[in-house]
């Protein structure tokens, strides 16, 4: 029992989650807990690619279609990030195409409902660029 619910709260970049992209990549990214929260109770830390850890004003937060700088996250109290969705980190990079890349995000989270908590959840992959 202990299997299931460890996976739904420790995976965050997907499975063949990375997207070459004309200005650099697309990181899809899921939410790492086991409740939908406020995207304002979400904060993106530290995004990498191939070692190279990313400016954060070069990373763009997208859920649903609607896009966000890392910064203005906080404001979001009305937006839900369900369990279920992916989001996606937009990074703005020189170095980018296709190939194979060693892929880091860290994710902390902030429960509105268990005062105090900062979770930190942080995921690292070899993804092929589609």
């Amino acid at each position: 029992m202990d299997y299931i619910p460890h996976m739904q709260t420790s995976r965050v970049i997907s499975d063949n989650g990375l997207r070459a992209t004309p200005t650099g990549y697309r990181i899809d990214v899921r939410l790492p807990w086991y409740r939908s929260l406020p995207v304002s109770t979400v904060e993106v830390g530290e995004v990498s690619i191939d070692g190279r850890v990313i400016d954060p004003s070069k990373v763009t937060f997208e859920l649903e279609g609607c896009t966000s700088s890392l910064a203005d996250m906080a404001d979001q109290v009305d937006k839900v990030w369900f369990v279920l969705d992916s989001a996606y980190l937009i990074v703005e990079t020189e170095a980018h195409g296709g190939g194979e890349h060693v892929v880091s995000v860290t994710l902390n989270l902030y429960p509105p409902y268990i005062r105090g908590l900062k979770r930190v959840s942080r995921d690292r992959k070899t993804l092929q660029a589609r």
